[in-house]
């Protein structure tokens, strides 16, 4: 049973509706913040069902949150590896200039990669791994800045965003998953995964509709259906070995 993930929809679904076709008061600012925890709480539990362990998952997923929450306070103290940019106080109670919540939406990000990607060697999931890493945030990003959750200085690259952001999330992402161990996951956890991951490139797609980036939504449409296309795959590869 998917009890937290049923959640994550419901208040999907809410937010959805609220930022797609109204706008969110500011007194309910707040909810943004639990959108991504939310996030990264479903997609812990589709792992639990995957490896079959709470407490696996949720060690390994915290190890995820403390180190990107590190590389975020180096980015915004520094400028590498991702490029100079802030937070604003948007996504919720910032430390040292960086919403705790954003170690949620990296777990929830790279997570949702992670079980999407090929199992057969670990070399092969890392890369493809990056690679939808980079696909969300490709989306996610632009959409974000134009929504005033964090902003970026240097301008050029894509809509304003270095392309080195989008380099050092693949990297990371590709480092990190191999803090887990190869595993098989069967049809359930991969439709829940793929659905998940869909859900959220539509939602910032329609976003980004929303706020004038044309581009950003024909983008996501596309991812969208590249990552039903990597489910169907999968689906026969596994049919065709049984």
């Amino acid at each position: 049973m998917y009890r937290l993930s049923w959640v994550f929809v419901g208040w999907y679904l809410v937010g959805l509706i609220l930022m797609v076709f109204f706008e969110v008061p500011a007194w309910l600012q707040f909810a943004n913040g639990i959108f991504l925890v939310l996030y990264a709480c479903c997609v812990i539990e589709i792992g639990r069902q995957i490896y079959g362990s709470w407490g696996f998952v949720i060690k390994r997923a915290a190890i995820v949150g403390v180190l990107t929450f590190t590389v975020e306070w180096i980015g915004i103290t520094t400028g590498f590896p991702f490029g100079a940019y802030d937070y604003y106080p948007t996504l919720g109670f910032l430390v040292a200039g960086v919403p705790l919540t954003i170690a949620f939406a990296w777990v929830g990000v790279f997570l949702n990669s992670l079980f999407l990607s090929s199992q057969q060697s670990k070399w092969r999931r890392a890369i493809e791994t990056g690679i939808w890493i980079v696909l969300l945030d490709l989306i996610l990003d632009p959409v974000a800045a134009e929504r005033k959750f964090w902003v970026w200085y240097d301008g050029g690259g894509f809509y304003g965003i270095p392309f080195e952001n989008f380099v050092s999330w693949g990297m990371i992402g590709a480092g990190l998953s191999f803090l887990f161990p190869l595993v098989s996951i069967d049809q359930k956890a991969l439709s829940w995964t793929s659905r998940i991951y869909q859900a959220m490139v539509f939602f910032f797609g329609l976003l980004a509709l929303k706020g004038g980036l044309d581009v950003i939504f024909y983008l996501a449409l596309i991812i969208v259906i590249l990552c039903e296309g990597r489910v169907r795959f999968e689906r026969k590869r596994q049919k065709s070995i049984v």
